[in-house]
């Protein structure tokens, strides 16, 4: 089945209220947790840390899909590798970021969660680590291959 959609036009097009509706996302959650805008905060600085983190990596994300449906390439690369740093920055601060952590398993079948239980601390802590290190490795391969295109 063919559509416009497809086109590289056409998923532009589409890039930029996606790209708004992230933003728009990534925005309100980092004024809730700054508390510019009344709502719940995290309770402690590393969970607001994270908060914020994770919050700046939507907007980002946003900002750069508008720029690429405004066909700003090079803008929207800049600002997609800030979201993917800010990305893996709060897959660091999960892992080995200080305060308590509270991770769960959930055991899902044919769409169904059938057990949901509670994981050590080290046991997520590790999970998270061992993820966190691959992206910190991908992203430093990424950092020498783009100095290295430019030289």
């Amino acid at each position: 089945m063919d559509t416009d959609i497809a086109t590289p036009k056409g998923i532009r097009f589409l890039a930029v209220p996606f790209g708004l509706l992230f933003v728009a996302g990534g925005l309100l959650a980092l004024l809730t947790v700054t508390g510019a805008i009344p709502g719940e905060m995290p309770r402690t600085w590393y969970a607001q840390v994270f908060s914020i983190t994770a919050s700046v990596t939507f907007a980002l994300a946003g900002i750069g899909f508008v720029f690429f449906g405004f066909g700003m390439k090079k803008t929207a690369v800049t600002i997609g590798a800030l979201a993917l740093l800010f990305f893996v920055i709060a897959f660091n601060w999960i892992a080995f970021g200080p305060g308590e952590r509270n991770f769960t398993r959930t055991i899902t079948f044919n769409g169904t969660v059938s057990r949901a239980t509670a994981v050590s601390e080290f046991e997520g802590r590790a999970v998270f680590g061992g993820f966190a290190l691959l992206l910190d490795l991908m992203v430093v391969g990424g950092l020498v291959k783009g100095i290295r295109s430019k030289t």
